[in-house]
Parts: C-alpha cells; sequence; structure tokens
C-alpha cells in the first residue's frame, strides 16, 4: 500500500497521475475510469516542475529542485525531471549490514538485515541509470540459503513506497501503532514483530524509481521509468540483478504487490517466467480490478457489497443486519447484486412500479441511505456520494482506505448547515482521513529505524514515502491479463489474493469479478488460486487483528507453494 489515498483524489493531487494509473481504473472515479485511456487520466506534471532552475551548491541528489528564494515552494521537495543540470550519482557500494535477533512462536531468529542500493544497468552498455534502494531481511545460521524462499514486496501504487509493508506489518521490525490504529504522538517508537514473514522465507523491500530514496542517474531519465512496460522491466531487473549477486537464482521465488501495484506485481511475474527466470508464486493485496468489473452498470454492483460493509460497520442498517457476522452480511450483500440489483439496473424503465419498489427498499436496507437519495440518484450508488452521504447527520465522511474511520468535513459553500451538490453533506473530502493519521508518525519513525538499527545514512535525501518523486505515469496494458498471461506461461505458478471488506477503494466483489472472469485453466483455477478475506481496511497489515490472520494465511500459502 500501502499511501495512496483518498484515493480518489490524494493520488490525482499529489503523484500527477490517476489512482488508475495501471489502466484498470477503480481507484479515481469508476465509471470514467473504465472509458478513459491512461493518458487522458494523467495529470499534467506541477507548475514548478515545468521550469529549470540553477541549483546552490550542494543541492543536487535532494530529490526537490532548490531553486532561488521565491520560487515554488515545490522546488523544495518534489522531483523534477526537467531540471537542465547534472546531479552526483549514486555511488555503487555494498549495502551496509548488520546483524539482529527476533523471538518467533517461541524461537529466537537470527537474521542479517541490508539496507543500500541496487544499480540498474543498461544491457548494452554497461552503464548505470538508476539506483533503486533496497532493505532486505535472510536467516542466519542455514547450510544451504539457497534452498530458502525468497519474497520480494514491491511496494503500492506509482510512487508508494515498500516501507509500509516491510515496517507496517511484515518485516521483523513493526510500528508500534497507538491503542487507536493511529501513529500516535511523538515520540514513535518500534519494536519486535512476532507477525514477521522471515520465519518462512527471506524478505526483500524494493522500491521502484522515485520512491523512498530510489532515484534516476539523471534528472531527465525519470520518466523513461515511469510506465507499465520501463517499470516492470525496472523491477526484473533488480530481482535479476539481486538473485545473481547474493547467489540465490535457485531459491523459490515470490512477489507480492498491493493497490495498483497488483497489476506490477502481476505483469513482473510474466516477465521474469518469459525471460526465464521462475516465480513460485505471486500474492496480491487489495487486488486492482478489470476495466470490466467497472464498466457501465457493473462498477455499482461490483461497489454494493462494499458500502453495505461499511453501513454495517457504522450500524447504519436494521438492528437484524447489525447483528450478522461480516461474513453473513456480507453474502447477503452479494446475493442482492448479483440477482435483484442487477436485474433492476438492466430493466431500468422497464421496471414495474412493484419491483421498483421492492428494489429500492431493498437498496435502502442494504447501504443504510435513504429511499429520497436512492430516487435522486436513479439507483446508481458512487462512491464519492456514498461516503458523503452515509453520516452527513454528523458532518462526517468515510476514508476510501478504510471506511471504518472518518473525519469532520465543514459545511459546504462555507455555510453552517448546507449541503452538497450530490445530495449529501457536502463534496468528498479532499483527503484520506485513514492515512492521513498514519503516514507522517510512520515515515519519521521509518527513517529514524534505518538510521539506527540499520545504520543506513541517506545524507540528507528526501525519503518519498507516498509522494513527490513519480511525475505522471503512463499506463498500458491489463493486470488481469498479466496473470493470465503469467499462468499459460507458468501453470504450476500459485496466487494468493487477500480482500479487504472495509476498503472501498477496491472492493472486494469487483475483485471477485476480476477472478472470476481470469482466463486460465479450470486446473488452474481450482488448485492455485488462493482467497482470503479480512476485516480490514486498505494496508491489511496495518490492523493488528487483521495481520496475524494474514500472516498465517501467507506462510500457508508459501508452505504450500514450497512443498
Amino acid at each position: 500500500m500501502r499511501y495512496t489515498r483518498n484515493i480518489q483524489l490524494l493520488l490525482v493531487i499529489t503523484l500527477g497521475m490517476s489512482f488508475t494509473a495501471w489502466g484498470q481504473g477503480g481507484r479515481a472515479g469508476r465509471a470514467a475510469a473504465a472509458q478513459q485511456t491512461a493518458a487522458q487520466q494523467a495529470a499534467p506534471p506541477p507548475a514548478a516542475a515545468q521550469q529549470t532552475a540553477t541549483p546552490p551548491p550542494g543541492a543536487a541528489g535532494r530529490g526537490g529542485r532548490a531553486g532561488a528564494i521565491g520560487g515554488s515552494a515545490n522546488e523544495f521537495y518534489d522531483y523534477d525531471t526537467t531540471a537542465g543540470f547534472a546531479v552526483p550519482a549514486i555511488p555503487d557500494s555494498p549495502p551496509v549490514e548488520t546483524h539482529q535477533k527476533i523471538t518467533v512462536n517461541g524461537e529466537a531468529l537470527a537474521y542479517t538485515a541490508r539496507a543500500g542500493f541496487l544499480p540498474l544497468r543498461n544491457a548494452t552498455t554497461g552503464q548505470s541509470e538508476a539506483h533503486l534502494f533496497y532493505t532486505s531481511y535472510a536467516k542466519d545460521g542455514l547450510s544451504d540459503p539457497s534452498a530458502r524462499p525468497v519474497l520480494f514486496f514491491l511496494g503500492g501504487a506509482p510512487g508508494v513506497s515498500a516501507a509500509w509493508q516491510e515496517f507496517g506489518g511484515l518485516g521483523p521490525k513493526r510500528m508500534k501503532w497507538a491503542n487507536d490504529g493511529t501513529a500516535g504522538m511523538p515520540p514513535y517508537v518500534w519494536a519486535d514483530n512476532p507477525n514477521t514473514l522471515l520465519g518462512q522465507a527471506d524478505l526483500v523491500f524494493v522500491n521502484p524509481v522515485g520512491t523512498a530514496f530510489s532515484r534516476p542517474d539523471q534528472p531527465g531519465r525519470g520518466p523513461n521509468f515511469w510506465n507499465t512496460a520501463a517499470d516492470v522491466a525496472s523491477l526484473g531487473e533488480f530481482v535479476r540483478s539481486f538473485l545473481n549477486t547474493n547467489n540465490r537464482r535457485s531459491s523459490p521465488l515470490f512477489l507480492a504487490g498491493e493497490d495498483t501495484s497488483t497489476a506490477r506485481t502481476a505483469g513482473l511475474a510474466a516477465y521474469l517466467i518469459e525471460h526465464h527466470i521462475p516465480v513460485q508464486g505471486v500474492a496480491l493485496l487489495s487486488m486492482a480490478m478489470s476495466i470490466d468489473a467497472l464498466a457501465g452498470d457493473a462498477q455499482y454492483l461490483t461497489l454494493l457489497p462494499s458500502l453495505t460493509m461499511a453501513a454495517w460497520y457504522h450500524k447504519k442498517l436494521a438492528p437484524e443486519l447489525n447483528s450478522m457476522s461480516a461474513e453473513q452480511i456480507s453474502g447477503q450483500a452479494r446475493q442482492f447484486a448479483s440477482r435483484e440489483y442487477l436485474h433492476a439496473l438492466y430493466k431500468g424503465e422497464r421496471m414495474t412500479p412493484e419491483e421498483r419498489t421492492k428494489v429500492l427498499a431493498d437498496l435502502s436496507r442494504l447501504t443504510g441511505i435513504s429511499k429520497a437519495f436512492l430516487v435522486n440518484n436513479d439507483l446508481r450508488v458512487s462512491l464519492d456520494r456514498f461516503t458523503g452521504e452515509l453520516l452527513h447527520d454528523q458532518h462526517r465522511t468515510l476514508s476510501n482506505s478504510d471506511a471504518r474511520v472518518t473525519g469532520f468535513v465543514p459545511a459546504a459553500g462555507g455555510g453552517r448547515g448546507g449541503r452538497g451538490a450530490f445530495g449529501g453533506f457536502g463534496a468528498p473530502a479532499p483527503i484520506d482521513f485513514n492515512l492521513t493519521i498514519l503516514a507522517g508518525g510512520f515515515e519519521t519513525a521509518y527513517e529514524a529505524y534505518l538510521h539506527r538499527e540499520l545504520t543506513f545514512s541517506s545524507g540528507n535525501g528526501i525519503f518519498y514515502l507516498s509522494n513527490g518523486g513519480v511525475g505522471a505515469f503512463t499506463s498500458t496494458g491489463s493486470d488481469d491479463a498479466s496473470l493470465a498471461g503469467a499462468f499459460a506461461r507458468e501453470p504450476n505458478l500459485r496466487l494468493f489474493v487477500a480482500m479487504n471488506y472495509y476498503d472501498l477503494s477496491a472492493p472486494f466483489y469487483a475483485a471477485e469479478f476480476t477472478l472470476a472472469h481470469l482466463n486460465v485453466s479450470p486446473e488452474v483455477r481450482a488448485h492455485n488460486i488462493t482467497v482470503s478475506h479480512f476485516e480490514a481496511g486498505q494496508m491489511t497489515y496495518v490492523d493488528n487483528k487483521s495481520l496475524g490472520k494474514l500472516q498465517g494465511d501467507l506462510a500457508g500459502f508459501i508452505n504450500q507453494a514450497t512443498k
């Protein structure tokens, strides 16, 4: 993940791209995304990025342009690929190495941690074109390390660091979240992680160009990496180089991605297999949806069960529904969406008065939204309207990344008690409240962890956790096609998919739709795909209750795939 979000607005604002950068729609403007090309979705670069300036001494390589006094504020943070000057290259040097020990399941686990850069070299010239920042953790004391699985985490959407997966929940050390699930207040601390996956596999957390400390060797080369094909190829070169450098070419290889990075992960699996690097398994966390899951009225059908889960959590349903378990209420929502709701949207004005009355009552019952609101929206409940309407009487809106987390929204139009243009309370918030309360403290703690425990120093370089380092991203292809291609090349490939009930940006029913239409053989569908549901939002591992289940499911997946 995981930092993308209000997913519909935050990435558009901060990354200069739509959250559908992988050509799958789904995260921003669900209906429009299915009809637009990635080029139409990508926003133009910020004004500051369209200028050039001569940097003051020592400013090069900081990740933001340090321009003249009075320049754009973005010059001090955002990475400018149009800068007309050379920057010092990141030196080729081995990663820093420390030896540590934690306790997992009552047993001591000794491991070697490494943090540093791996250069990406042009196959023809041998010259470095970029340096990717990574951290890795390898279990010590093995007679044959090559037999041990290696799991690569690839981060989230373009611009989102793999630090979320590493330090948020699955690495050997984890951010110590406050009791309310937020980052809390400083000082921020971390602790040994009993739910790390290091007991099952060696772990590598890699950051694509423009995330964390990863940079192109020259600013002008940045856009060369910010398209689907180049992104996958650069990560493929990282995996190849890492395996060769560490003598792990024969190790069982696993890939894991989150958010729209699930498309990256699927594409990378196909790329590696095609380039004769076998992949044992792929784990997708919050799976990106296919274009078909968002086409026309399908977008409302596939979104509805997630809206039901949000209303259920906030106790906005009838008492008999609120008393159900998550599995029970999600089952009812699926059944309604695939039958009565589908029938109603298909028939439209051809419905009889009796049919319209019944579907209106049932839709209101399963969303907690008034019948009048549903009538005004022609029975089609979009994400932005729902998040602003469900708790409008409390002047609160839901977070797209986790519908359980809400925030206060002032009245629209500057007045008191006004209502927004969507028939709900105000317009959608331009922030994701869940991510806002997580990110600041998280990045502070992670950088302290790098310095203190891993002894890594970046000088005064900027760490791009979720934005600022990647410009407009051009997408081509589709992730479901990439998955199908990977299975066609390697029928023994294993797939794990995590689906989160409260992640409104990646509706679980849309992911189920995508898997149901995945073009694979009956044997693959029956034996090679594992699906697990969680009562969590985006970034399942941040949820303390869900982390244990996620770790257990992934550990079982790795063990089963390596039998």
